[in-house]
């Protein structure tokens, strides 16, 4: 489950449930003996925002390879790149339906730009796939074509693929659900010929584009089995995904060299397996290389548990993070520099190995190629400055449950203290005996606080003095981000700060406790007072920019 209030950094590893399906078998062998190299950062470009819906015609092999391209002299280790749209593939396919087959004519300007992109690229003699896979390997950059597995399309619809195509519903799901629309459309995993149809793609991409290995990504409409049969047909997956790494061994070992199988799924373990995907099973029996948990809630925050994924890996398999892009803050929509240090930190605490990125702002600059840099290299941020914070409550997903244990926001009641646990993972006795330590900063955001009443505030059991907190105003706050599902939390309000410098000595590595009592409440006011947020800064004495007169970004060597 989710890292919340209440939860200590030693408990992210405990309490693992037994993997569900099929016994535990002894993992497949290995064709490098084991030696696999992991990458430090993945990054995912899905070939359709950011590359193919961009490009006018006519198309050129220059511009085909620009994914690649983009991220050369950044941290990035490993590319992903999608295959089209769920079920309609972009590169010239011979077992799946492209771009253009059975259509002629084009309602908007993307679709038609993707037409123009396939039909430019096949009068070249290429396509999109071999192009970036070709200049990757030009630049020792490994390429994993990502496929998607479901999808939610009617038959006979422009994403519609061959096998719903031509078979109809008779391969679907067929189950109407209000909730999910396009649930009755998936196609229905427990058929063998839905499995062969995806085996037969892996089989192109790996044998006759000869790409480094595989994604299969399960994130995309996740649902593959009526519901009444998840639970059956978890063995039948988990064969699934055992034939997809033996067909990848056998194309690793007619060249003599490694094919990676990688999978992305949710972060949370109960939630693969409530749609039938027993990830523990596949870290465990060696069927997976990289495993990356894509957090399936709105909103970022820097501690997230997958200590279940490092467990079942063992070392064996790669372990990789894919965090939301949204934020619930006054300051930015999206994540920044310190905010993703924050979660690097927290993930390297549990033995994962790295985070999986994309749909960063493009085109990709300073501000993107400093995140696909320092995300590479956690040695470099260690001691930089972070932000560790909390974010509101939200509702389900799709195919999701809440978030566990956020409380925020929380409400204030006279004489009762109210209290939020904050998880940092930042080594501060280390950096404390090296006297790198700068005094972290602690911020409080009130919503509707009046300023007449008494507030009181302690950390890990200390209290803080009062007249050290500096208290800051905004009238009229507007939380800037826009999120598909509703939350917990006003999109306006008037807001107070409450910021104070901490002695060192009271932080630790690790779960953080806040408490705040309403000690008195001017009686003249009658609403309820909520924290709306809560954030601990870790700071150091690093080549900080300088905080002069001017306000320089910089200082020129003499």
């Amino acid at each position: 489950m989710g890292v919340g209030p209440g939860v200590a950094a030693s408990s992210l590893a405990a309490s693992r449930r037994p993997s569900a399906g099929t016994p535990e078998r002894e993992a497949a062998p290995r064709v490098d003996g084991g030696k696999r190299k992991l990458p430090r950062l993945i990054y995912y470009n899905d070939a359709h925002h950011f590359h193919a819906k961009r490009i006018d015609p006519p198309v050129s092999r220059f511009q085909l390879q620009r994914p690649v391209d983009e991220v050369l002299g950044t941290g990035v280790g490993m590319l992903v790149l999608g295959l089209g749209y769920g079920d309609v593939y972009f590169h010239d396919s011979k077992v799946g339906r492209v771009v253009g087959q059975e259509k002629q004519t084009w309602e908007h300007i993307i679709d038609w730009r993707i037409m123009c992109m396939v039909r430019d690229a096949r009068m070249l003699g290429t396509d999109q796939l071999r192009e970036v896979i070709r200049r990757g390997r030009e630049e020792s950059l490994p390429v994993l074509p990502s496929l998607k597995l479901q999808d939610g399309n009617r038959p006979g619809s422009q994403r519609c693929g061959w096998l719903k195509w031509k078979q109809g519903k008779s391969v679907c799901i067929a189950e109407p659900d209000q909730k999910h629309p396009g649930f009755e459309y998936c196609y229905d995993f427990s058929l063998n010929s839905v499995r062969e149809d995806k085996l037969a793609m892996v089989r192109e991409v790996l044998k006759d584009y000869r790409a480094d290995g595989i994604e299969l990504d399960f994130m995309f409409f996740s649902a593959y089995f009526k519901k009444r049969d998840v639970e059956k047909n978890l063995p039948v997956m988990n064969r699934f995904v055992r034939q997809v790494r033996e067909l990848a061994d056998g194309v690793g070992r007619s060249r003599n060299r490694a094919i990676t199988v990688s999978a992305r799924v949710f972060h949370r373990k109960e939630e693969n397996l409530r749609v039938g995907l027993d990830v523990e099973t596949w870290l465990r029996q060696g069927d997976v290389d990289l495993v990356v948990g894509q957090v399936s809630d709105q909103l970022f925050e820097p501690a997230v548990d997958v200590g279940w994924m490092v467990d079942a890996a063992g070392g064996r398999a790669g372990v990789y993070v894919r965090p939301p892009l949204r934020v619930y803050d006054e300051r930015t929509p999206r994540p920044t520099i310190e905010m993703y240090r924050a979660l690097g930190q927290s993930l390297r605490s549990q033995g994962a190995n790295g985070l999986y990125l994309g749909y960063l702002r493009w085109p990709l600059a300073r501000k993107e190629h400093q995140i696909l840099r320092e995300m590479a290299y956690p040695e470099t941020y260690r001691r930089e400055s972070k932000r560790y914070f909390l974010q509101p409550a939200e509702g389900a997903g799709i195919f999701t449950d809440p978030p566990p244990g956020r409380v925020l926001p929380l409400a204030l009641k006279e004489g009762e203290w109210a209290g939020l646990t904050l998880q940092v993972a930042d080594d501060l006795e280390e950096a404390a005996n090296d006297g790198e330590l700068r005094r972290p900063r602690l911020t409080l955001r009130l919503q509707n606080f009046p300023v007449e009443d008494e507030i009181r505030i302690r950390l890990n059991g200390r209290l803080l003095p009062w007249e050290r907190f500096e208290v800051t105003d905004e009238r009229a706050l507007r939380i800037p981000v826009r999120l598909r599902r509703p939350i917990e939390a006003p999109s306006g309000f008037a807001a107070h700060w409450l910021r104070t410098k901490l002695d060192p000595k009271l932080l630790r590595q690790g779960e953080n406790r806040v408490e705040i009592l309403a000690r008195r409440l001017t009686p003249t006011a009658s609403w309820t007072r909520f924290v709306s947020g809560v954030e601990i800064r870790t700071r150091y004495r690093s080549f900080a920019r300088p905080e002069g007169i001017k306000g320089a970004d910089r200082i020129e060597p003499s």
